[in-house]
């Protein structure tokens, strides 16, 4: 599975790392793996991650957040993202079977899409890890600079989509308010109204890492529980084309 949006950023750190601006969300975008390697093959994926893990299920109500599948081409990401994906796996310790990955977006793709997107919560979200120093507003416009993948919904001017992320960024890499440690006083606003992509990068939760680790057994007697050593984030597979 592919993870996307906001909910991304917690293959690259935990949330005692994280400001909180940046795991409000309670949805958590997921675009199986066929999306990519299958495309005609991945609908009926997605429509059952909606029926089954979707708003308002008992997934949902059972675990306080919500999964929707979506496809690729709603999505704007830089090029060559599906080389740096982070590949986060947690093993449970009941059997491999039921150990979990997930490939999750680079931190500094998912800036790019987000400042793309151009939505208010798309700034505070970028916003937030630049005043954390956890990504920088240079390495952001460094791979806007290398090309974006448009996909065939984006029905925005594109130059204007990238002028004006172009011009926040530069708003927020010279503005006085962002110093080392963080500052509340971080630019959000965007200079001009931005393009509405239906499903592309909403925010996420923490939750799902909550879920990617949840034990599926309770301790026994046969012995002491295993540790749990946390979660392996490492390079992901190559998804280039």
């Amino acid at each position: 599975m592919i993870v996307l949006g906001s909910q991304s950023i917690l293959g690259s750190f935990d949330t005692d790392e994280l400001p909180p601006a940046t795991f409000l969300s309670r949805e958590v975008d997921i675009l199986p793996l066929s999306g990519i390697t299958d495309p005609p093959s991945v609908e009926d994926k997605l429509l059952l991650l909606d029926a089954r893990l979707g708003e308002d299920s008992p997934f949902h109500t059972a675990f306080g957040f919500y999964v929707e599948g979506i496809h690729k081409d709603v999505v704007v990401l830089p090029t060559n993202w599906g080389n740096r994906l982070v590949h986060f796996v947690v093993d449970d310790d009941a059997s491999s079977l039921y150990g979990r990955a997930g490939l999750c977006l680079d931190p500094v793709d998912l800036c790019v899409a987000k400042t793309i997107a151009g939505r208010e919560k798309d700034y505070e979200f970028v916003a937030a890890l630049v005043a954390e120093q956890l990504v920088t507003a240079a390495d952001i416009q460094a791979r806007i600079a290398g090309g974006i993948d448009w996909p065939p919904t984006y029905t925005e001017n594109k130059e204007r989509s990238l002028a004006r992320a172009q011009s926040w960024l530069d708003y927020l890499s010279s503005s006085a308010a962002v110093r080392p440690g963080g500052s509340a006083t971080t630019p959000t606003s965007p200079p001009t109204a931005g393009p509405d992509i239906t499903a592309a990068l909403l925010g996420h939760p923490r939750p799902i890492k909550q879920m990617l680790s949840r034990r599926t057994r309770e301790p026994n007697s046969a012995g002491p529980e295993l540790p749990d050593d946390g979660p392996v984030r490492e390079a992901g597979p190559d998804l280039s084309r």
